[in-house]
């Protein structure tokens, strides 16, 4: 998914789980600072067994299904909130994942470092020609 696709996705998924929350579970949750925190599953299979960790825990969830009309197919579960709820418990089923990175802006972030290590050795190299040239 685009993280514009993406964006939207989660945007369904906190407004459900607001909506869907007892008055005073969503205050505690407000006091606290409204925790949001996007993490990233491997698949929907992924997503499923949280679904059932998070129910086991009594803990609310709201899964987003796609309406296929854009960039995946219908009926595909992209998204899943859990809470909101205290920290600590979301962390019992959400702890092992990874915080979401978007591949795209990693690669190139990996380029722009890359790019500058590149001038800085080009540049040392330069110092050192220019040293032995003495």
């Amino acid at each position: 998914m685009s993280a514009g696709k993406l964006a939207a996705q989660v945007g369904h998924a906190v407004h459900d789980a607001v909506m869907g929350c007892p008055k005073a579970k969503l205050e505690s949750w407000e006091d606290d600072g409204s925790m949001i925190v996007v993490l990233q599953a491997d698949s929907e299979a992924e997503l499923k067994e949280l679904q059932s960790a998070a129910t086991r825990l009594k803990l609310q969830s709201f899964d987003v299904q796609d309406e296929g009309l854009t960039e995946v197919e219908d009926e595909t579960f992209t998204v899943l909130a859990i809470g909101p709820d205290a920290s600590n418990r979301v962390d019992m089923v959400t702890g092992t994942l990874k915080l979401y990175a978007d591949a795209a802006a990693a690669a190139r972030t990996e380029a722009a470092e890359l790019r500058e290590r590149l001038a800085a050795a080009e540049a040392e190299l330069a110092t050192l020609r220019a040293k032995a040239d003495l």
